[in-house]
């Protein structure tokens, strides 16, 4: 099994969270080769940048 990366987002307009685990190759696939990544905040559909960190294991966001 691959190693896993951690994506945590916090929105600093509505104050939704959200946190997910997945490997480079589902990183790669979903978002693309690259360093940062662009999402929508769900809620109030502000874009958010967030790093892609390495998980480990740990539920510390």
């Amino acid at each position: 099994m691959g190693k896993k990366y951690r994506i945590s987002t916090s929105c600093p307009r509505c104050g939704c969270a959200g946190t997910s685990h997945l490997t480079e190759e589902e990183i790669k696939k979903k978002y693309g080769d690259v360093p940062n990544i662009e999402l929508e905040c769900h809620e109030c559909m502000m874009k958010l940048e967030t790093d892609v960190q390495e998980d480990d294991g740990s539920d510390n966001t």
